[in-house]
């Protein structure tokens, strides 16, 4: 029932933010996660919008593929502050936001188990344009809860 909440919550969250997006500064995309919680890689699609030169929106679902009988999919609510600059081609992010983190075990012989958890993210980013309308988006960050784990990832995102 609190999985079920949580997600409607970040269903319904992310259409309202989604709803108010100028196209002209939306980019979405997706990428592979290596994620230590389940220590296993993962799929992640993310949408990112510009609010001002310095300020960006992010919204992200990741599913980490089971390792060990877990796997986990993780909802990210995230603002990206650009810090650097280097040029026309790249700068640099800080990442602060929330992480809604549900992970299932399945244990032969001991059964299912599922937990969701909110926590926190801080992290670093980069963006690098590859072309007028790719993006290159690596980012790390560090999730603080009951089971605090670190991720690491990048993604390809196409600019509207």
């Amino acid at each position: 029932m609190k999985k079920s909440i949580l997600l409607l919550l970040a269903v319904v969250l992310s259409c309202n933010v989604f709803a108010q997006f100028d196209a002209s500064k939306l980019r979405v995309g997706g990428g592979l996660v290596f994620a230590s919680e389940v220590n296993n890689i993962g799929l992640t699609f993310n949408g990112v919008y510009t609010i001002t030169e310095e300020i960006e929106g992010a919204f992200a679902i990741s599913h980490i593929f089971e390792n060990d009988y877990v796997s986990s999919t993780i909802f990210d609510f995230d603002g990206h502050y650009i810090f650097h600059q280097q040029d026309s081609k790249l700068n640099f992010y800080g990442i602060a936001g929330l992480a809604v983190t549900s992970w299932k075990s399945d244990i032969p012989y001991l059964g299912d188990y599922s937990n969701s958890e909110l926590g926190l993210n801080i992290g670093v980013g980069a963006n690098y344009k590859l072309s007028d309308n790719l993006n290159l988006a690596p980012e790390a960050r560090f999730t603080i809860e009951d089971n605090s784990y670190f991720r690491i990832g990048a993604s390809i995102q196409y600019m509207f």
